[in-house]
């Protein structure tokens, strides 16, 4: 038999996430030096990493941090949609305010036009007329 993973070499000692076998003790140490380390996991730590192992948990992991993810970056944009909103608001009325008064003085103008234009001649063309212009005046024989 090979020394590769699936054979019995790797399952001499059992499955290591073995349910119902009690805490694990795990012990760390340096290949070169004395630094170790021991470390207890109770059976419900123990239960939390044969979990964790399995593909489907970590995929909605992985779901589930993702949509956190984006959801953070959309709140994160709230603050600044809300700036610029505001800032919209503010555009618009001045643009109101503008309009408004755009038409007075438009109508202003149209008035004083009116005021100063004599009434257009029937039969005259379309277009601007002439203001040095002068009438026509026939000269009449005495009789």
């Amino acid at each position: 038999m090979g020394s590769g993973p699936g054979t019995a070499e790797r399952n001499e000692h059992g499955d290591v996430f073995a349910r119902d076998m009690g805490a694990m003790i795990v012990h760390v140490q340096r290949e070169s030096g004395l630094a170790h380390r021991t470390f207890v996991l109770s059976e419900w730590q123990v239960k939390a990493l044969r979990i964790a192992r399995h593909r489907g948990v970590r995929v909605a992991i992985a779901v589930v941090l993702l949509s956190w993810g984006y959801l953070a970056i959309e709140a994160a944009r709230v603050p600044l949609l809300t700036t610029r909103i505001a800032r919209m608001e503010q555009d618009a009325l001045r643009l109101d305010t503008l309009q408004q008064a755009l038409t007075e003085l438009q109508a202003r103008y149209e008035q004083v036009q009116a005021m100063l234009s004599r009434p257009a001649v029937a039969g005259a063309g379309v277009g601007r007329q002439d203001s040095t212009a002068l009438p026509k005046v026939r000269a009449r024989a005495p009789q």
